[in-house]
């Protein structure tokens, strides 16, 4: 028995090893957000406006209209299911954390529920940053697994370089610094019907939710990373459509977003160099449901208005110099 267990402990130590080496190197897990990078940024030593996190920063902020009032080189480097591990990563990774730089990121109440890393897909780039032993308590009998899946994602950007991978021509991110537009208007849309418990529980955003645990607590060690670039860094609350907040008005839902709020706005407050915007506890009166793909997502037309709007807060709060 003895010798089985030293047997099983030596072949576990590549394992052990190969599932550590993000620990102490970085690695997005996140093919387009270094696919942009690549593609959009030819120096890291220049200094830019970089909007980053999840596809509220990628289908929502034009970087055009950013650049062309603040005569800064812009770019949009949100990907779709992003979060700040993720950004973080890549950052470092392409040598991107330079003071002079401004960071501009949407942070969605999804990411610091634990319950996303326990019922779907796995966050790798968060793991990162997660202890093996509390990455045992969430996953529990999956964790064998996630350590399997993980593996092989890091040897598959080890060997066939990912990083160096590029957004191919036909590909309209190119063409608009990171952007992505969407077309569409829910303004026909009868939120109302709508029930609340029986469907939005279905979803991951919300399923079985718990906002104060593992994953909030790496979002705050992440922050302090983040804070120690000293990079100029704005947090942001994305609004919701006017149909969808009013449907969820003093439900678990506004509950657990207005909690989000508090504790961004709480976070944002310890460092002098990071700073927070609230656009969902501060609805503007100029969001109208047509601008609006679905519930939490700008159309392209509702993008350049909220653009415009996070401008002119970043104006009326001196955030960008």
């Amino acid at each position: 028995m003895q010798k089985f267990i030293i047997k099983l402990f030596i072949f576990s130590i590549p394992l052990i090893v190969s599932y550590n080496i993000p620990k102490i190197t970085h690695y997005s897990f996140h093919n387009d957000i270094d696919k942009k990078i690549n593609s959009l940024i030819e120096s890291n030593i220049e200094p830019m406006i970089i909007i980053g996190g999840d596809s509220r920063a990628e289908r929502q902020i034009i970087p055009r209209i950013l650049e062309k009032r603040f005569k800064f080189k812009t770019v949009n480097i949100g990907v779709n299911s992003g979060d700040i591990a993720i950004l973080y990563s890549a950052l470092k990774n392409h040598g991107l954390t330079n003071p002079n730089n401004t960071l501009i990121i949407s942070v969605s109440s999804i990411e610091v529920n634990d319950s996303v890393i326990d019922k779907w897909g796995i966050p790798h780039a968060y793991v990162t940053y997660i202890s093996t032993f509390d990455c045992i308590k969430l996953f529990g009998n999956r964790y064998l697994n996630m350590m399997h899946e993980r593996i092989l994602l890091i040897f598959d950007e080890l060997f066939k370089n990912k990083a160096n991978v590029k957004m191919d021509p036909p590909d309209s991110r190119l063409e608009t610094n990171g952007f992505l537009g969407i077309s569409g208007d829910i303004s026909s849309y009868n939120f109302q019907e709508i029930d609340i418990f029986a469907d939005t529980l279905k979803i991951g955003w919300y399923l079985n939710a718990k906002y104060d645990g593992i994953r909030k607590d790496v979002f705050t060690k992440l922050i302090i990373k983040i804070a120690d670039t000293d990079m100029n860094v704005i947090l942001f609350q994305p609004p919701v459509s006017p149909a969808w907040l009013m449907r969820t008005k003093n439900t678990y839902i506004d509950s657990a977003e207005l909690d989000h709020s508090k504790f961004l706005k709480n976070i944002s407050a310890q460092y002098d160099n990071i700073s927070f915007i609230d656009f969902y506890t501060n609805q503007s009166v100029v969001f109208y449901d047509s601008m609006y793909y679905n519930s939490v997502h700008f159309n392209y037309k509702g993008a350049e208005i909220f653009t415009n709007t996070l401008i002119d807060s970043l104006i009326f709060k001196n955030l960008l110099k």
